[in-house]
């Protein structure tokens, strides 16, 4: 397994299975239940500029009540909001 971001395979098991983070870039990624992403990024975008070096990326493929869906884009990880999607 290797990172979305950086093609790193230096990675971290957090919390639950099938979520990772990434040892070199910082992204966070994994399989999870769509709720339980919210705990990681939460499901609204930040009103702030935050600099790009401040941002990271994430990549959840999410299972929830409309089947299996993707959440994607980078996030600033100090208030869980996200930056841009996609």
């Amino acid at each position: 397994m290797k990172c979305p971001a950086c093609n790193s395979k230096s990675l971290t098991e957090i919390k639950t299975a099938s979520v990772y983070t990434c040892d070199d870039c910082g992204a966070i990624f994994g399989q999870v239940y769509l709720g339980d992403s919210y705990g990681y990024v939460k499901p609204m975008m930040t009103g702030e500029d935050v600099p790009a070096d401040k941002t990271r990326y994430f990549d959840f493929t999410c299972i929830g009540s409309n089947g299996v869906t993707r959440r994607h884009g980078w996030y600033d990880p100090s208030t869980k909001k996200i930056v841009q999607v996609g």
